[in-house]
């Protein structure tokens, strides 16, 4: 068990010290309209951890007895490596929306086609379109909801540890050391982001990594017939951006359109502390992690997950009325 150890130090060094160069490199995040940061940023922190799980994984699983590279991983990290190497140009040329959802497209396409337990027959097509479906959904909404310092990675970070926990448990320990290298990766990166930010993932991280929590969906609804237990750990997140995506189309607004009009957002113009909302949505994390472990009916998870967040959009909402914080 020594090497396994050793390949993991030797990946959250290396994560580290990717960021620290991206530091330096100061590519950086001036402050727009839509910005809840006041001063630029260096962004880019997401190479570090892209390269890392993706460059460190092989390592680890040969270290497991494992092979370093198996046809579907190849695929699902061949996803992971175009959407985070697009993303990483779109961070500095700000691609328009119609070829990052292209992007996102062929990355979600190469996950399903290393996807076991989607193919074949009539229900196979259904889950696959399902399966497609939800990852483009998970890849978008992480990366919507990055714009609070920590709120992303850690919601991230907490739900890839969670769900590696339940696969170990579960006996599937192959997938589950996929999860426990992101989550490390992932956590490694925490400290340069919160609870004050020296960088940014940037789309690099957010959709590179939501990519994979949408993977995560897939194996765990497959390894473990546990089709929930994603959409718990990542509920606050799927709800925020499908109430707002929800909200905006009953206002008319476009829903291209860049605005500051998520939950999380609106939370912190009104004065509600960032730290307090990112804080917020860990704990929604692990409540979805508590659900899925201590309740056994479907719809009573799906409804002890929604009810904070009836609670939460609550405070908001009445919160956004009181203060003057124009439109939201």
């Amino acid at each position: 068990m020594a090497f396994p150890i050793l390949v993991f130090i030797g990946m959250i060094l290396g994560c580290a010290g990717v960021i620290r160069q991206m530091i330096h490199v100061g590519v950086m995040d001036v402050p727009g309209h839509r910005s809840s940061h006041t001063r630029p940023i260096p962004k880019g922190g997401g190479i570090g951890i892209m390269a890392a799980f993706v460059i460190g994984l092989p390592v680890l699983r040969l270290s497991l007895g494992l092979t370093p590279l198996s046809a579907p991983l190849g695929l699902t990290l061949g996803g992971v490596v175009l959407l985070a190497v697009f993303s990483w140009f779109d961070d500095i040329y700000s691609f328009p929306a119609v070829h990052k959802l292209s992007a996102q497209a062929i990355a979600a396409l190469l996950v399903l086609l290393g996807a076991d337990g989607f193919h074949g027959g009539a229900l196979g097509w259904v889950l696959e379109g399902l399966g497609f479906i939800w990852l483009l959904y998970v890849t978008n909404a992480l990366n919507f909801i990055d714009g609070l310092n920590g709120l992303a990675s850690g919601t991230m970070a907490l739900s890839a540890a969670m769900a590696a926990f339940a696969l170990f448990y579960g006996h599937d320990a192959e997938h589950g050391w996929t999860l426990a290298a992101l989550a490390a990766c992932l956590m490694t990166f925490l400290p340069f982001n919160f609870p004050r930010a020296a960088i940014f993932m940037g789309d690099v991280g957010s959709q590179g990594a939501g990519l994979m929590m949408g993977w995560a969906g897939l194996v765990c609804a497959v390894s473990l017939h546990d089709f929930l237990l994603m959409p718990v750990l990542l509920f606050g997140v799927l709800y925020d951006v499908a109430f707002t995506l929800i909200r905006r189309a009953f206002a008319g607004d476009s829903l291209m359109q860049a605005h500051r009009g998520h939950l999380y957002q609106i939370a912190a113009r009104t004065g509600v502390p960032a730290a307090t909302v990112t804080l917020t949505h860990w704990g929604f994390a692990a409540w979805g992690a508590f659900l899925d472990r201590a309740v056994t009916i479907p719809a009573l998870i799906v409804a002890a997950a929604l009810l904070p967040q009836i609670l939460w959009t609550t405070f908001v909402v009445r919160r956004a009325r009181r203060c003057d914080i124009g439109r939201w």
